[in-house]
């Protein structure tokens, strides 16, 4: 047995992302990458065996980000929506087309040079951003919420 060939395989929980160059950092949760192929079946008259199949439309999901809230990561993401706000303030037409995100999956060594496979989101918009339920009453880590909508990443 060859062990100088070892696939590398991605862990859910090791992954990296940053939006046009902005490092967000990693993450606790990324959900919603996905992307949803729609399509129409069209049965043909007279034939019971045959259906035409016509694509529609690629829809793509939002994406969801949380995290413990650090000093670094939440820094960083408050910048990219203040420069993503003054973009839409300052915006005299519609050449903006947004932002392009990474979401680097890694394996053990965390090494972002070389991850173990990378989506490139394009023309990515900030949908929502949620800080934290504060609570004195429980001993709960303080968490935040970045939701990014995009036109796809194949």
């Amino acid at each position: 047995m060859n062990l100088s060939h070892r696939t590398r395989m991605g862990l859910n929980a090791r992954f990296h992302v940053a939006v046009d160059g902005i490092e967000l950092g990693g993450w606790s949760s990324c959900k919603g990458l996905a992307v949803e192929f729609e399509n129409e079946v069209l049965h043909v008259g007279g034939s019971y065996d045959e259906s035409w199949v016509l694509p529609t439309r690629i829809k793509y999901s939002t994406l969801t980000l949380s995290r413990a809230i650090t000093p670094e990561g939440t820094k960083a993401v408050h910048a990219w929506l203040q420069l993503m706000q003054r973009e839409w303030i300052n915006s005299n037409d519609d050449s903006d087309r947004g932002a392009t995100a990474t979401v680097k999956l890694m394996d053990t060594s965390s090494d972002l040079s070389r991850p173990v496979f990378e989506w490139t989101l394009r023309s990515v918009y900030p949908k929502a951003w949620k800080g934290p339920d504060m609570d004195a009453t429980n001993g709960n880590v303080a968490v935040e919420t970045l939701e990014l909508i995009h036109q796809g990443f194949l």
